[in-house]
């Protein structure tokens, strides 16, 4: 965890268990969990579309967010984490999940593309994480039922900002783009949340 909260205290209880699981472990758990629920959603068409997004959101939050609550004893609320899939304007005074490549330059995947990302290009920008996926299908926008055998979780997809504004930016053009969650270690940044910068 990198605390970037302005009182650095705990307000929560701690689960002393978790102590030996990092954050990589955390959110890997969750990518092995929808791998393992998502043909099951099929058969009842929940793969895909709104079904898809309520499932998949608020387990993101109970897997991930309230065991960040009770391995670091940070009160988390839903309102103030981001949430996954979605992409933020700014990426401050929210919690939050940033990954740094293990290895550079390391492989970018869009579209089934891939391009290399280099030390120089990174200069002055973070990554951060937005969810997990293969960078073809789109779940939220919807998938016939035929193609959900070609459907896996392998790659992460990142939103590129600026470490100066926090803002989104890019690299060689791609605000948003897939990386193998092989090659990234995650890490939780806990914010003091700003309710003017992120009102619903």
């Amino acid at each position: 965890m990198i605390d970037n909260r302005l009182s650095k205290i705990k307000n929560h209880e701690v689960d002393d268990s978790l102590s030996e699981l990092t954050d990589t472990d955390i959110l890997l758990n969750f990518q092995q969990a929808i791998t393992s629920l998502y043909p099951h959603l099929i058969p009842i068409h929940a793969h895909a579309y709104d079904a898809w997004d309520d499932i998949v959101i608020p387990l993101f939050y109970e897997m991930v967010y309230k065991t960040f609550t009770y391995k670091y004893g940070i009160e988390i609320e839903p309102n103030e984490t981001h949430a996954y899939m979605f992409s933020l304007r700014r990426y401050e005074g929210i919690h939050h999940i940033e990954f740094f490549p293990k290895m550079a330059p390391f492989k970018g995947i869009l579209n089934k593309d891939y391009f290399e990302v280099n030390d120089e290009e990174l200069k002055g920008k973070r990554l951060v994480f937005k969810s997990f996926g293969d960078s073809v299908h789109y779940l939220t926008t919807g998938l016939d039922t035929e193609n959900t055998d070609a459907v896996n979780f392998e790659l992460v997809e990142v939103d590129v900002i600026c470490s100066q504004s926090n803002r989104v930016t890019d690299i060689d053009g791609c605000t948003t783009f897939f990386i193998h969650k092989d090659d990234v270690e995650f890490m939780f940044i806990a914010e003091t949340f700003n309710q003017h910068l992120h009102r619903e």
